[in-house]
């Protein structure tokens, strides 16, 4: 019986953590802003994109991805992403950001596909490794 406590304890502890990964769809026609946590500084970040077509794919879609930092720095780029019907690619990976906070980011279909449901990111924080 005196176990249960400490069972309870540590499983209530482990229940606290922030969780690795976030993962936000916003569906219509864009342009789709997301919020990104990267606080920490001692982590790096992977970013992903994920989407949906119904109906006739081409094979890509330039997007104009906007990053804006805490201190409302802007940074733009056109990336050219893959379709199929349902779309998770590799954005970014091993990101330090070169300030810690909230970055915006801001992606705008430049060619709106029929059947396009929305788009989304999922962002992975990787602890720094201690044992390089």
């Amino acid at each position: 019986m005196r176990r249960f406590p400490v069972i309870f304890l540590l499983l209530l502890a482990f229940s606290c953590r922030e969780p690795r990964s976030t993962e936000r769809f916003i569906k219509g026609l864009g342009p789709y802003v997301f919020v990104l946590d990267m606080a920490d500084t001692l982590s790096t970040y992977d970013v992903d994109i994920f989407t949906r077509v119904d109906g006739e794919v081409p094979p890509e879609i330039p997007l104009k991805v906007q990053w804006t930092a805490p201190s409302h720095a802007m940074f733009q780029e056109t990336v050219y992403l893959p379709l199929s019907e349902e779309v998770y690619q590799p954005y970014r990976r091993g990101m330090q950001p070169p300030q810690a906070g909230e970055w915006t980011v801001t992606l705008t279909p430049l060619s709106m596909p029929e059947g396009l449901w929305g788009m989304g990111l999922v962002v992975t924080k990787r602890p720094w490794d201690t044992e390089n």
